[in-house]
């Protein structure tokens, strides 16, 4: 019965708030949801399948209600609810209004499974049926094409990822930041960000057993290949998942369309449709190659990066041993998670035929910084390869900002009137300045 479903998915209207239980750990995105409230936009939260969306809708929610809204006036939809999501939506929104006429807040879970559902999101903002209308999906194409011309002006968009490092310490039980705290137990940070590289952030898999947390992992996987990409886009599965794992485990590796077909014993077309398909679905974040000349820019040879390392280590041959590479595919995912929303700020990596600086971070007109990711910096042939790299790179893009990030040596050092900063990753992830506090 419908509003049986509908009453399982909004325990606040008995309880009066949010039940502590299904709150989790308090998510960063949520400061940035709570400013737009006064917004009188929609909100889309987009993000790659079990990244906490739903969880994030929540702490909105208790946020409502402890501001004052009456918990019996918010409403959430779960299209992932067999019930919700085959109920026409004119009889949906007729039945729950049967058990609130006077519902003043809206949630909608994942809610592109359903087929119409941006022009009755619309017609619900145009004509003013609700004070806020909140809806979460995992896929970008919640922007893109028709949808984003149905919606346009109309919306604003917070692009959600798995736990970063500082919400993982969180769930950990860290609850102190300042920067004594942390170099007091500073091998316990080192420790807590092997295990992160290696788990990943999927808040669901965390504080699970080895094997349980592989088997989540890999289920994860086939979630998203069989439910977003191959039954979205009536795309083959198996195709679809030789793809996908051959992508995530060469996972930061410069790769062409032509030589992921010759892998995967697939075509290039195929592979360019595939490839689309895994970045609306977040299961891949792509990077191109700077360069001042656009048609370099524009050449299909990008990187491909995992949305998790953990799902790489996982649901790809993994680099489990090569903690370069996953220290590196962890940068980029933190990159897009402070950069997604901002259209000024752009990222790419840069080559020569003598080496490469693995992010170039463009705002506007400007290159802003050059980071390369080194996690053997100890090793000086190693340090002399991608110092020789981000200096060349400084010269050529005439950019004076070069950072270093290393697993956990830090300092400055001048070659040839260049300075270059080495900054350990825990402390960069966790935006510690040298001088002691957080920075943002």
């Amino acid at each position: 019965m419908l509003p049986d479903a509908v009453r399982k998915w909004n325990p606040w209207w008995t309880e009066g708030k949010v039940p502590e239980g299904i709150l989790g750990i308090k998510r960063e995105k949520l400061g940035e949801v709570k400013k737009s409230i006064s917004m009188k936009l929609l909100k889309d939260i987009i993000g790659v399948r079990r990244c906490g969306k739903t969880v994030l809708m929540y702490q909105t929610i208790e946020h409502l209600i402890s501001s004052g809204v009456d918990p019996k006036n918010i409403l959430m939809l779960n299209f992932d609810d067999n019930e919700i999501y085959s109920t026409k939506f004119p009889e949906l929104l007729k039945g729950c209004r049967k058990i609130n006429p006077d519902i003043s807040h809206i949630f909608l879970d994942e809610i592109q499974e359903k087929e119409g559902w941006e022009r009755w999101v619309r017609g619900l903002y145009d004509t003013r049926q609700f004070e806020q209308i909140f809806v979460s999906g995992s896929s970008s194409a919640l922007l893109k094409s028709d949808v984003g011309r149905v919606l346009t002006g109309r919306h604003t968009t917070f692009i959600h990822f798995p736990f970063s490092f500082k919400e993982y310490l969180k769930f950990q039980g860290w609850a102190r930041f300042d920067m004594d705290y942390i170099e007091h137990h500073r091998s316990k940070v080192l420790h807590f960000l092997e295990r992160y590289l290696l788990e990943g952030g999927f808040p669901e898999q965390l504080g699970r057993l080895d094997v349980e947390r592989h088997r989540y992992l890999n289920d994860l996987f086939d979630d998203i290949v069989s439910r977003d990409v191959a039954a979205k886009y009536n795309a083959d599965y198996d195709i679809a998942r030789r793809v996908a794992y051959y992508m995530l485990s060469n996972s930061s590796k410069a790769m062409s369309h032509r030589s992921i077909a010759m892998s995967c014993g697939v075509s290039p077309d195929t592979v360019s449709k595939y490839i689309a398909y895994f970045e609306e679905c977040y299961l891949i974040l792509p990077l191109k190659m700077f360069s001042f000349k656009p048609k370099e820019q524009m050449r299909e040879i990008n990187k491909y990066y995992s949305i998790d390392t953990g799902l790489s280590n996982s649901a790809g041959y993994g680099f489990t041993n090569e903690l370069g590479r996953s220290m590196e595919n962890l940068v980029f995912i933190e990159l897009n998670r402070r950069y997604a929303e901002n259209r000024k700020i752009e990222v790419f990596y840069w080559k020569d035929r003598k080496g490469e600086v693995d992010f170039v971070i463009k705002e506007g007109l400007k290159l802003r910084q050059l980071i390369q990711v080194c996690f053997d910096i100890e090793c000086e042939k190693t340090k002399k390869r991608e110092v020789d790299a981000i200096l060349r790179a400084g010269r050529v893009l005439k950019c004076r900002d070069m950072l270093v990030i290393t697993e956990d040596y830090e300092g400055e050092e001048e070659i040839d009137n260049k300075l270059i900063k080495y900054v350990p990753l825990w402390r960069w992830l966790l935006e510690i300045s040298i001088e002691g506090g957080e920075n943002g």
